[in-house]
């Protein structure tokens, strides 16, 4: 009965496996892309602030910022990719 259950899990694994690694190397390069979105609108908030004085305006592209680094939203989705893999490393258990 187990042997019947690897043999029917089995095609799902190896689709896990390469959505998890394509997802992976796009959370990577998605990463970089936004990091360098985040410094940039960064400055420009702080630019905002400095020479504009408009501390308001400044402060909402400073949360912008923050929401796309890498410790917003890309590390949410990184946390759902991991626990996608943990799923497949689970189901590779069986």
């Amino acid at each position: 009965m187990k042997f019947l259950l690897k043999i029917i899990l089995f095609p799902v694994m190896i689709m896990l496996t390469v959505f998890v690694g394509i997802c992976r190397l796009l959370n990577q390069l998605s990463n970089m892309v936004f990091m360098l979105a985040a410094l940039l609108i960064l400055l420009f908030g702080l630019a905002t602030i400095l020479l504009a004085h408009d501390m308001s305006n400044g402060l909402i592209l400073i949360a912008i910022a923050f929401i796309i680094s890498p410790f917003g939203l890309p590390l949410i989705v990184t946390f759902l990719i991991e626990v996608l893999g943990l799923f497949k490393d689970m189901i590779k258990a069986i």
